[in-house]
């Protein structure tokens, strides 16, 4: 996690020093850029033209953060791992792995998505928004969903990183030189796949409990 946060400090910092508002700009603006409008789109369409841009520094920075800890974990460092002078922790090998198949990692960022969601029922619609949980017949299922939706944010990017690690140790022990390299560049995609997914849920929870709707 660390790890994550330093590579996305370091490189924006670097970014935003050079920053144009005319002309194309440099390859790091136009990457931050694209991230902008990407989670601008999802953000309009699932919160609302008049109320996304409260929440797009959040969804950005969820979304940076995910996909750099996922590709972080890519890298095959199992190769590395059994060599001399590698560093070990209580006896055993350090072991370098994305920080998202931690599961401390994964439901504190679903905490952060639950709350957010919330607390913004709360900042738009007031006691109304509070009797959802507890004066109407669908409280119960109000309850549920507090327990459904960080449970299955924080379980589906979990399962699905840790998986694609151990589909690649697999694959590093069966034929170390080729078939790991197609397995890493599908864990790229589903790197994206999953920083997209959370992001995404994230905004629709926050656009349903906004809505004007309830």
């Amino acid at each position: 996690s660390w790890t994550a946060m330093i590579v996305i400090l370091v490189s924006c910092s670097m970014v935003t020093s050079n920053l144009v508002v005319e002309g194309p700009g440099s390859k790091g603006q136009a990457v931050l850029e694209g991230f902008y409008t990407f989670i601008a789109d999802i953000a309009k369409g699932a919160i609302g033209e008049h109320r996304y841009r409260t929440y797009l520094p959040l969804l950005c920075g969820l979304f940076i953060f995910i996909l750099v800890s996922n590709l972080i974990g890519i890298f095959p460092y199992q190769v590395f791992e059994h060599m001399q002078g590698w560093p070990q922790v209580h006896g055993e090998h350090f072991e370098v792995a994305a920080s998202t198949t931690d599961f401390n990692v994964t439901a504190g960022l679903a905490a952060i998505a639950i709350l957010t969601y919330l607390g913004s029922g709360v900042m738009v619609h007031g006691f109304e928004y509070i009797k959802l949980f507890c004066l109407k017949p669908i409280a119960p299922l109000e309850w549920l969903d507090l327990v459904v939706r960080p449970a299955t944010l924080a379980l589906r990017l979990l399962l699905v990183i840790t998986a694609d690690e151990m589909l690649r140790t697999a694959f590093l022990k069966i034929c170390p030189a080729i078939l790991p390299s197609a397995v890493m560049g599908f864990e790229v995609f589903i790197a994206l796949v999953q920083a997209f997914v959370f992001t995404l849920l994230t905004s629709i929870y926050i656009g349903a409990a906004v809505s004007e709707h309830h």
